[in-house]
This record gives structure tokens, sequence and C-alpha cells, in this order.
């Protein structure tokens, strides 16, 4: 039923784009099919997507690590929470883009820029993610291990871990949109060879097909990215449980 109802629209989208001609301001499927081989075809849009694809990993990566860290010295003690908890709040709300000359100027036009850039917009979800999943724990949970004479570090394993853990899964879900959401912003910035560079190149020459084959390509790799992480999301619950 929904191959069919893809197939369906499909055939609409083809009719109305050649009925528009090139006026037409979306490609037909057939121009996309088309963009999709020419791309692929292209060394330099391959290279740029394996790029972009080590770019978001390291940077995704960063971001959690950083963002948890930040999560559990913020959480650890309400002193800390009152007086760090409103800063990263303030930072969260500053739009990224605006100081975007900050990184290029800090990193360079490089892989560091494009990574520290993602980086700054996945650390902020993890680590508010981890706080709520870590104040979440019940207080008499926590006394029932404090009565028990757990240490510190098995309270943490044992307790606010599981607690912490489906806030922190879904932290990370929004990270590897908002970290992807980066890396682009940086390349269409400060790359000559990136991602972002060759949507603005497609873009600027009026090549419908390629811009769309390779949006659509970037949002392939975003889907299964998400797909894993739900993969080990259902892991985590599961040893949660």
């Amino acid at each position: 039923m929904r191959g069919a109802i893809v197939l369906i629209a499909a055939a609409l989208w083809e009719g109305l784009a050649r009925m528009a001609g090139r006026g037409a301001l979306v490609p037909p499927p057939s121009a996309i099919v088309a963009g999709l081989t020419a791309i692929f075809s292209d060394r330099g849009v391959v290279v740029a997507l394996v790029w972009a694809m080590i770019e978001l990993v390291v940077a995704f990566a960063l971001s959690v690590v950083i963002g948890c860290l930040i999560g559990f010295l913020i959480a650890a003690r309400a002193s800390t929470e009152r007086l760090a908890l409103p800063v990263v709040l303030l930072l969260y709300a500053i739009p990224q883009v605006t100081i975007l000359p900050l990184f290029i100027l800090f990193f360079g036009l490089g892989a560091p820029c494009k990574i520290a850039f993602g980086v700054s917009h996945g650390v902020f979800p993890v680590a508010l993610s981890t706080i709520a999943g870590l104040k979440d724990a019940k207080p008499h949970h926590l006394r029932w291990a404090d009565s028990l004479g757990a240490s510190r570090w098995r309270r943490f394993r044992r307790l606010l871990l599981p607690q912490a853990a489906p806030a922190l899964c879904t932290g990370m879900r929004l990270a590897m949109s908002t970290t992807l959401l980066g890396v682009l912003l940086a390349e269409l910035y400060v790359s000559s060879s990136g991602v972002g560079f060759y949507t603005q190149l497609f873009t600027d020459s009026s090549q419908g097909g390629k811009l769309f084959a390779l949006v659509f390509t970037v949002a392939a790799i975003a889907i299964a990215l998400t797909g894993a992480m739900r993969i080990v999301e259902r892991r985590v619950m599961r040893w949660r449980g």
C-alpha cells in the first residue's frame, strides 16, 4: 500500500514538473535520479560526502562526551546547578551562526572548524537532557541506596544512570540532527570542496536535479544515523529494564 502511494505521488510529481517545463521550481523525479548518477560519478562530491560523514561522527562523539560531562558536573550539586545552568541556557539561546566568525578565527577554514561548529550545536541538547535525566531520580530511591551503604559510584551506575538513560537517548537523537546542521552550515561558509560548497554551487548554477539528489543523499545519511541511534536506544532500554 505504501509503495503504491509512493509510486502514484512520484508519477504525479513527474507529470506536473514536465507540464511546468523549465520553469518548474522542483525538478521531476527522473531528473533527480539522473542527478544521483551524476553526483556519485563526481569524485569531488563523493569525497565531500565521506568527509562530511567523518566530521559528523567526530563532532557527534565529542558532543556526547562533553555534553554528558557538563550535565554530570552541573547535576552533581544544587549550588553548581544554580550557578552554571543559567549560563548553559544562555549559550544555548544564542544563534550559533552569528558566532561562526569566531570559530573561523580560532580554528581556521579546515575540518577542525566544521567539527567544532558541529559540537557547538550538539553539546547543549546532550547536556540539558543529561541534567534532566539525572534530576528525575526519585528521592526515596536515593535514600534507599544510601541506607544500604552504596558508594557514590555504585549509586551512579546502578541508579542514576539507568534513570537518566531515556532522557540521554532523546538528547543524543536531537544532537545528531543539530550536529549535522552545524557541520553543513560551517561548510557553506568555510569550505571550498565540502557538501555545503556543492549545495551552493548547484544552487547558483541552477542544477536542480543534482541539488535535490545531494539533499536527498544527506537526508538518507541522517535517517540512517538516526536509525542507528534508535537501535542503541533499544539496547540501552533493555539493559535498563
